[in-house]
């Protein structure tokens, strides 16, 4: 990376840190929806008592009112809960099943965490220093953060997941423009093997958000998405 630094090191380690700021921050994002997924499919859609307050697709589901006639109107059939319960059932085999290339992104987020590392500490910089873009990222990051802390909902944290691939995949895309700017050949071709993952997050969580959109909005069946997580190319 030395003939992409040759100019002003100091500006190129500045932008390795604004990726470095945010790919830390991904991967405690990806931590705690990967969390919220776990929680999601070990819970059942009903208490004991009935109170619907367990957590699954749509959050806690706190809708008591409504549970409450539904269970009267079909009391003797039964078929309201039967249907709820295959409902969640459904919905815990479709995150089991994103669970594993959830984890893929999560881990492929930290390696790019750890090659930013080391490319700052080989322009004699410390990965540790907030430089200005990377406390600019982390004022916009903020927003994002919130959302997956707070909110109860898997889609919403989806959403916001969506949003930050992005961002993220814009930055990897610059870098590989300034590389090749700088006629720094091989400082571009690693670039664009992180763009090249990035932008199979992007895939990933866009068929994911559909399939929640689509469950949610049109009362069909969720899916898990098809698109799979390639292994780190480098």
């Amino acid at each position: 990376m030395d003939k992409l630094a040759l100019k002003n090191k100091d500006r190129v380690i500045d932008v390795l840190a604004e990726r470095l700021c945010f790919e830390r921050a991904s991967v405690k994002l990806y931590d705690k929806v990967l969390q919220r997924m776990l929680q999601a499919t070990s819970k059942r859609t009903h208490s004991i008592d009935g109170d619907y307050t367990t957590y699954g697709v749509s959050g806690y589901r706190k809708d008591a009112s409504r549970g409450m006639h539904d269970d009267i109107r079909e009391e003797v059939s039964g078929a309201g809960e039967d249907r709820g319960r295959q409902a969640h059932e459904r919905e815990q085999r479709v995150l089991s099943d994103m669970l594993p290339r959830m984890r893929a992104v999560r881990n492929q987020e930290k390696g790019h965490e750890e090659w930013l590392e080391d490319c700052i500490r080989k322009l004699g910089g410390d990965p540790k220093r907030r430089t200005e873009l990377a406390r600019l990222i982390a004022r916009e990051v903020a927003g994002i953060e919130r959302v997956i802390k707070k909110d109860p909902e898997l889609p919403h944290l989806f959403h916001a997941l969506l949003a930050a691939e992005h961002v993220d995949t814009a930055g990897w895309d610059l870098l590989a423009e300034l590389a090749e700017a700088a006629g720094d050949a091989d400082s571009k071709t690693e670039f664009e093997k992180r763009l090249h993952e990035e932008k199979h997050h992007v895939a990933f969580l866009r068929e994911a958000l559909r399939a929640f959109s689509v469950h949610e909005i049109l009362e069909q069946d969720l899916q898990a998405p098809t698109q799979e997580i390639p292994p780190p190319t480098h």
